[in-house]
């Protein structure tokens, strides 16, 4: 009864959350709106790269123009006469391929691990989410162990990290995983790196920001060491071992993201992007 009762409630969670839907299934975003790799509309470069009108700045990718009013594209429109421009500047490509391990992704598309690139990420926002053991929050909002970091701690939010221990029960929303970063996922790890383990099968996962970023030191995701955790995951159809490599900006506490084969193998069909999951760190 207990599992009939189970599979139950996954359903009925599961039927609920699919009336939110994922921009990337279907439905797209509403006018000035730009759809994310997790699937949720939003304006800025978390949701719209470079496509967000500001491609004067931070340039389009190869074999792209910049239209005249800062958006990227192979049309007429965009690589016409009448000042269409191509990486003005010299900008950087990271935005869309991502950097390796050690380093962020800056304002201008380059990767470094200078206040100049990591200043912007996001991650600088441990006012709000804390820091993790035996780190401290500085008065710019970074996580870190060092002197610079820990006199501002108690100038700033006392609130404790989200707790990454037991198990966790939320949603897993569908991402593209290559509009996140299509040569490196948040954790700096290379696309065509293959994260299976002798036999086992193992699928790419993003962790929600509330409990991913209070272990991030100096705003460089890669010094995160749940980049190199492990988890199992329980949905309609199926369990699953994954490994955190990606961040979702987007979902909420005990949330996750999933790749097309592994939200596949949880939920049985891609649906509305989203499915109720239940989950633990190994």
């Amino acid at each position: 009864m207990l599992v009939a009762a189970t599979g139950v409630s996954f359903v009925l969670l599961s039927l609920l959350y699919s009336t939110a839907g994922n921009c990337l299934v279907g439905g797209g975003c509403g006018a000035g709106l730009c759809c994310s790799a997790y699937g949720y509309c939003g304006t800025g470069a978390e949701y719209c790269g470079t496509a967000a009108g500001n491609c004067r700045t931070y340039g389009c990718q190869a074999g792209q123009c910049c239209s005249q009013f800062g958006y990227c594209g192979t049309t007429a429109e965009h690589c016409g006469g009448g000042g269409a421009v191509i990486n003005p500047g010299g900008g950087g490509q990271c935005w869309g391929a991502g950097c390796p391990a050690g380093t962020c992704c800056s304002a201008h598309g380059f990767c470094g691990n200078t206040a100049a690139h990591c200043g912007g990420t996001g991650y600088g926002n441990c006012g709000v989410t804390g820091c993790g053991a035996g780190l401290c929050c500085s008065r710019y909002g970074y996580c870190g162990a060092y002197a610079t970091h820990c006199p501002y701690g108690k100038f700033l939010s006392r609130k404790q990290p989200a707790s990454l221990e037991g198990e966790f029960h939320g949603e897993a929303t569908y991402y593209n995983e290559t509009m996140a970063g299509s040569e490196y996922s948040t954790c700096g790890t290379s696309r065509t790196r293959s994260l299976d383990e002798s036999n086992e099968k193992i699928y790419t996962a993003a962790l929600n920001e509330v409990q991913f970023d209070p272990y991030t030191v100096d705003g460089i995701p890669s010094t995160n060491p749940i980049c190199q955790k492990k988890a199992i995951v329980k949905g309609v159809k199926g369990e699953i071992v994954i490994r955190f490599v990606d961040r979702c900006h987007d979902c909420k506490k005990g949330d996750i993201g999933l790749t097309y084969d592994g939200f596949m193998a949880v939920a049985g069909e891609l649906g509305s992007g989203h499915t109720n999951i239940v989950w633990h760190f190994l």
